[in-house]
């Protein structure tokens, strides 16, 4: 997808386009430098010195030039994920549009909030409501495995595919997943040492990896250190009992 306008002369275009994007994945305002706030309008333009701009709220008056607009978010939703079609619409339409999808994530954000609360405290960083076949699958497991709360398992394809594509030399994508509740599960990933495998399947060593996956523990590098960390959440929940 182009960020640029479409009215730019070709190469102008491309070099705001490539300049707009390393300006958005700062997630600050690149006029006044701030912090861009979640589920908040973003303008894009020009400032005084004709320099490309990604501007929050805060700045919208010091772009001299306006030719796009956003909505920031901290987190992706798949259900805001662009559908097609390229249309550019009247401006009363990108108003309604704001307003719908600002909705649609403060409602979803409103939702998840006591379910991430009870989960561990983790946000999570991509909120998937759609039909997935990872996702049957998961729901499938824990129903077939009511006194399971973790589970590891392979990924899908399509699911990480960047992750995937990044792993380190001799290591595995590995999906770790929690089910806070029924409908709703959280599913972070981290690289695993092939030499590892494959993963026990029992709830402790699960729960241990999932802690490794959000950085509450270290992910293990060899079978004493696996070992070592299922034990310890084998004791966890052992006390809790």
């Amino acid at each position: 997808m182009t960020l640029a306008p479409s009215w730019l002369p070709r190469q102008q275009r491309r070099h705001v386009d490539r300049a707009l994007r390393k300006l958005l994945s700062r997630a600050v305002c690149s006029v006044c430098g701030g912090a861009l706030r979640h589920n908040s309008p973003t303008a894009s333009g020009f400032d005084a010195r004709g320099t490309v701009a990604v501007a929050g709220e805060c700045c919208f008056d010091r772009l001299t030039r306006v030719f796009g607009f956003g909505l920031y978010s901290d987190r992706k939703y798949d259900f805001l994920e662009a559908s097609g079609g390229g249309a550019e619409l009247p401006p009363e339409r990108i108003v309604e549009a704001f307003a719908a999808h600002a909705k649609a994530i403060a409602e979803t954000d409103k939702l998840l909030a006591d379910a991430e609360q009870r989960g561990g405290g983790i946000r999570a960083g991509t909120v998937v409501t759609r039909d997935y076949p990872w996702k049957s699958d998961d729901k499938l497991w824990f129903e077939q495995h009511p006194k399971r709360s973790h589970r590891m398992r392979s990924p899908f394809p399509g699911e990480v595919d960047e992750l995937a594509a990044q792993a380190p030399p001799g290591h595995v994508p590995i999906i770790a997943v929690r089910q806070v509740e029924k409908g709703f599960r959280l599913r972070p990933g981290l690289y695993f040492s092939i030499d590892l495998l494959p993963v026990p399947d029992d709830e402790a060593t699960a729960h241990a990896l999932f802690e490794a996956a959000v950085g509450g523990e270290a992910v293990p590098k060899d079978d004493n250190a696996l070992r070592a960390l299922a034990e310890k959440y084998t004791a966890h929940k052992e006390s809790s009992q």
